[in-house]
């Protein structure tokens, strides 16, 4: 029971977080939601900040484990590899009506500035990403799917960034196709 209250709480703030802000979520909007008590949150969370730490943390690993299965799926292409992340996320988005593109950059910008696990746990996982993406694209010039020529580290950069954007503009645009078209063109850019 404690565990779960306490992934209810997260759960629920982080739905909340990213719908209405970091900053215009109270304590008790969460406590409402959840339907857990004031100090049942304050026995897993010591502040609001906290809570926001424990939302990003869950992001972090769940958006990770899935990077770590699509890695080890070797029988699998790299593009189809990374092509079931992104089915993820936009499974993700469109789970939440296209709204709250990225929990990670959502977070970071709503977040104080003294929030400073907070913005580690981010680092982390965009660290996370950038060298999951650079594997990937590594054994995908391996085994000649993408060009030789192609530098992995500098190309997982481009796609971390333009993964972000396109995003962004789903949700901007209220249209997650534009993941799957940015998705498609920097697939073409590497095999040309």
């Amino acid at each position: 029971m404690v565990a779960r209250n306490r992934e209810q709480l997260i759960h629920i703030a982080a739905r909340l977080f990213l719908s209405k802000g970091f900053k215009y979520t109270s304590i008790d909007d969460v406590v409402e939601q959840s339907g857990v008590s004031r100090s049942n949150l304050y026995y897993h969370f010591a502040s609001k900040e906290e809570l926001l730490y424990a939302v990003v943390d869950f992001w972090g690993n769940r958006y990770e484990s899935a990077l770590e299965v699509s890695l080890g799926q070797r029988e699998l292409g790299a593009q189809l590899r990374i092509e079931s992340f992104i089915q993820l996320l936009q499974k993700e988005i469109e789970d939440r009506g296209n709204k709250g593109n990225c929990p990670f950059i959502a977070m970071y910008e709503q977040s104080p500035a003294e929030a400073e696990a907070v913005h580690q746990r981010i680092y982390q996982f965009f660290a996370c990403l950038h060298t999951y993406i650079t594997e990937l694209l590594a054994q995908g010039i391996a085994s000649g799917e993408f060009r030789n020529k192609v530098s992995p580290e500098q190309s997982a950069y481009l796609f971390v960034s333009s993964l972000e954007g396109s995003l962004m503009l789903a949700e901007t645009m209220d249209d997650i196709s534009i993941v799957r078209t940015t998705s498609n063109a920097f697939f073409s850019l590497l095999r040309q």
